[in-house]
């Protein structure tokens, strides 16, 4: 304890050392000191009060403190200040009798600022034209003075006296010795002004002259259109950087621009036309033109896309990019295809193309698409089953990804499901889950297991599975599982038969075997009907109708489920599934909209209302 002492007070004397203990005791401020910060300290306490005034709305009390310390201090903020509240009291006399006073005895920059508050007073007072040649002639009077004129400006238009500015603008733009075009100040101030052309021209002649604004430009262009409420903003927009594209080629920022602009407006065809131009002039743009085709595929622009890729097929077999646009056309083709129902004479020729292609490019990770596009068509278009089975096999010999492997098998297991070789086809989707057990093919994996033992009439198998899916990472095979999980529960409890029976015509849809899939679905119509299997009855000879091109059948349909059973699980898929067909097959855009609105409105919790919201801004677009 003594030693812990001893360190303690050593220590203690050491840091007493460092400092000297004089320099610690504060020295008594003088009489003079005391009161100048007394005065201080006032005046502070005053600028406060004024402020708080003020920004409540107490003119009058705020107009007298600042009068006070203007006089006491004759600081320009205070009596700006002043005027302002005099200004808003309306006291239009009073201050512009300050403010004449003011001018009279002022030579520095304030004198300016004065001119143009008494300015906007003769605006407020009716005098326009008095206005009108105090202020032209102030800004004749300005000296020539980039800092000066640019202050001047701000104030002009702090009064809103944008047309002012942009005088000011043009006077500095033609002085030699400023040396400085005010295109940005300007485009500001015609933005103030709702001359919305004339601000896009000044930005465009900034750019012009500046390339390193682009992207504060694009970023003013941005905005702009954010707060566009008619749409006058992009036509305006949209008309000078055609213009100017067109009449300046050389310059590659407004090419640029343009393509930007395109893709904020979604215009895919423009922006795909510029990119090409770019292209050919600089042999650059190959990874841009690929960006654009997978934006214009996910938008369903599959002939823009199309039309991406093949530019660049046919530009070169030996460019970067060419393996990918050979592969991204297969794709985007073959996605194309699945919307417009093709027919067999279609896919055996699409067929025939790809596999020569695949030949071609052979067997990778980057051309696992094409193979499995190739297997699809192969089994649920022209029905050669044995063949897609061969062909998947072989490339599973191949070294690929853990992630093409999964894919390859997964497309096995589909071909299987569909020949009825139900427990090759479970194997291997159970290989996928669990080589991919978080992923979400593996997900998907699980689910369509899940599904084949519905098929088989496992009901309680799925069940099990389905119930865990439903927490899935991916909302659509949440979804799904959801879907397919209200469907058993309800039917067990209510009637397994007719669940066995829907289970059957199924998987025949899944075979494409529409004929007995529509008997096996009349014969629940006919022996077990009730309100929680019709529904879905319903939605399965839509869809039987669709694939076989009776739209008019498909759409009565569609509209018995969401109309006559509103509540149903279902409701908001048949809603959405009719509402492309009104869209794209039936021609009724009107009614599509409908169809969305209503989803939109009164289905908020579904997976499909961002789909919906989307179609509906197309549509009304």
């Amino acid at each position: 304890m003594r030693n812990v002492m001893r360190w303690f007070f050593i220590m203690s004397l050491l840091m007493l050392l460092q400092k000297p203990i004089f320099s610690q005791i504060p020295l008594p401020p003088s009489r003079g000191s005391n009161q100048s910060q007394k005065a201080q300290s006032q005046r502070q306490v005053d600028e406060q009060l004024a402020r708080s005034f003020y920004n409540n709305k107490e003119y009058q009390k705020a107009a007298d403190l600042y009068l006070q310390l203007y006089t006491s201090y004759n600081n320009y903020h205070y009596f700006s200040q002043y005027v302002e509240c005099l200004l808003f009291l309306e006291n239009y006399d009073e201050a512009e009798k300050n403010l004449k006073s003011f001018i009279k005895k002022d030579n520095t920059t304030n004198k300016w600022k004065s001119q143009i508050s008494l300015a906007f007073i003769y605006m407020k007072n009716n005098e326009t034209e008095k206005a009108d040649k105090y202020l032209k002639k102030l800004i004749g009077d300005l000296p020539e003075d980039k800092n000066v004129f640019i202050q001047m400006a701000n104030n002009l238009r702090m009064r809103d006296f944008d047309e002012y500015a942009i005088i000011l603008y043009d006077r500095g733009s033609e002085l030699k010795s400023i040396n400085y075009k005010f295109y940005m100040e300007k485009a500001l101030a015609y933005n103030s002004m709702m001359n919305f052309e004339k601000s896009i021209e000044n930005y465009l002649l900034q750019l012009e002259i500046e390339p390193d604004d682009y992207e504060l430009i694009k970023s003013r262009f941005s905005f702009m259109m954010r707060y566009d409420i008619d749409g006058s903003v992009v036509d305006e927009m949209r008309i000078a950087l055609l213009k100017k594209s067109q009449d300046n080629p050389e310059n590659v920022m407004f090419a640029e621009l343009l393509v930007w602009f395109s893709l904020q407006m979604k215009d895919y065809e423009i922006a795909l036309t510029q990119e090409i131009a770019l292209d050919r002039r600089f042999d650059d743009r190959e990874f841009d033109i690929i960006y654009l085709a997978r934006i214009a595929r996910d938008n369903e622009q599959y002939d823009i896309a199309i039309n991406a890729y093949e530019y660049l097929v046919k530009k070169s077999n030996e460019g970067a990019y060419y393996q990918e646009a050979v592969v991204g056309l297969a794709e985007v083709q073959y996605v194309k295809s699945l919307a417009e129902n093709c027919d067999r004479e279609f896919y055996s020729a699409f067929e025939k193309r790809i596999e020569a292609e695949y030949n071609e490019l052979s067997i990778s990770d980057k051309t696992i698409p094409i193979l499995i596009i190739r297997s699809e068509i192969l089994t649920f278009k022209l029905d050669e089953t044995d063949k897609a089975i061969d062909l998947l096999n072989e490339v599973l010999e191949y070294n690929l990804s853990k992630y093409n492997k999964a894919k390859v098998k997964m497309t096995l297991a589909d071909v299987y499901l569909y020949k009825g070789e139900m427990w090759e086809a479970t194997l291997l989707y159970s290989q996928v889950d669990k080589s991919m057990k978080e992923e979400p093919i593996g997900h998907e994996a699980r689910y369509k297991n899940a599904q084949l033992r519905y098929y088989m009439g496992e009901f309680d198998w799925s069940l099990a599975v389905l119930n865990i899916l439903k927490s899935a990472t991916s909302k659509l095979i949440a979804n799904d599982a959801m879907t397919l999980s209200l469907l058993i529960t309800d039917n067990l409890e209510y009637d397994t038969i007719a669940l066995q029976r829907l289970a059957k015509a199924d998987y025949y849809i899944y075979q494409k075997r529409y004929e007995l899939a529509n008997q096996m679905l009349d014969s629940v119509n006919i022996y077990n009907p009730n309100e929680v299997s019709m529904p879905y009855l319903l939605s399965r000879k839509a869809y039987i109708a669709m694939e076989n091109k009776d739209y008019e059948l498909a759409d009565s349909l569609y509209k018995r489920v969401y109309q006559g059973y509103a509540d149903s699980y279902i409701a908001d898929k048949a809603l959405l599934e009719d509402a492309i067909l009104l869209e794209k097959y039936l021609n009724k855009k009107e009614e599509a909209m409908e169809c969305y609105a209503k989803l939109i409105d009164e289905y908020t919790a579904s997976v499909y209302v961002a789909q919906a919201r989307n179609a509906y801004r197309r549509i009304r677009n």
